[in-house]
């Protein structure tokens, strides 16, 4: 192998090494973002909900709807 040729091959690991380590850290982000998605669809959907009312103020048929919601009638 001439030293031509070792230059290369050695120039190509790091090349390849750097190249590794840009992988990696896509690799992180997309994790991190698809998490904070994940939050972030959360907060929202939970945000979209209305505010429940406590059993105790609601009326006869607002009870009975919410036990049979909760699966508790």
């Amino acid at each position: 192998m001439e030293n031509r040729d070792r230059a290369e091959l050695a120039r190509l690991r790091v090349e390849n090494e750097a190249l590794k380590k840009k992988v990696a850290q896509s690799e992180a982000a997309q994790q991190i973002l698809g998490k904070a998605f994940e939050l972030l669809e959360g907060i929202t959907t939970s945000s979209e909900k209305t505010p429940e009312i406590p059993p105790t103020l609601m009326s006869a048929d607002e009870y009975a709807k919410w036990l049979k919601q909760h699966r508790l009638s």
